[in-house]
């Protein structure tokens, strides 16, 4: 059994936990929202209402760990990607790369862009 929806708006894949600013919580971050013991105090989360920094269970915390070993395989799978992006390379897939190339062919040449 797959966790894994896709989103009717945006059409785009997600699994059921999202994170508040796109990366998991430290593993021993706040049973209820994630947040470390050091920079915690007094915190509302609309699931646990207001409350105090709570030792996640050991479940929560292997579940972390997992969590962020796979973001940072997937952020070490992308950087090529992402480096290429910023310098501005032409990143296409096959088949758009076949259009171009044949609405290339049909361009007459003194209208072609060099």
């Amino acid at each position: 059994m797959t966790l894994v929806t896709r989103d009717p708006v945006t059409g785009l894949r997600r699994g059921p936990i999202r994170f508040r600013d796109g990366n998991p919580p430290v593993p021993s971050g706040c049973r209820w929202c994630g947040l470390p013991e050091s920079t915690h105090g007094r915190a509302y989360i609309a699931s646990a209402g207001m409350h105090t920094w709570e030792r996640p269970t050991v479940a929560q915390v292997l579940a972390r760990m997992r969590a962020r070993a796979k973001a940072q395989r997937e952020a070490s799978r992308m950087a090529p990607i992402v480096a290429a992006f910023e310098r501005g390379a032409d990143l296409v897939g096959p088949s758009e790369r076949r259009r171009r190339d044949r609405a290339e062919q049909t361009t007459p040449t003194s209208e072609r862009t060099p």
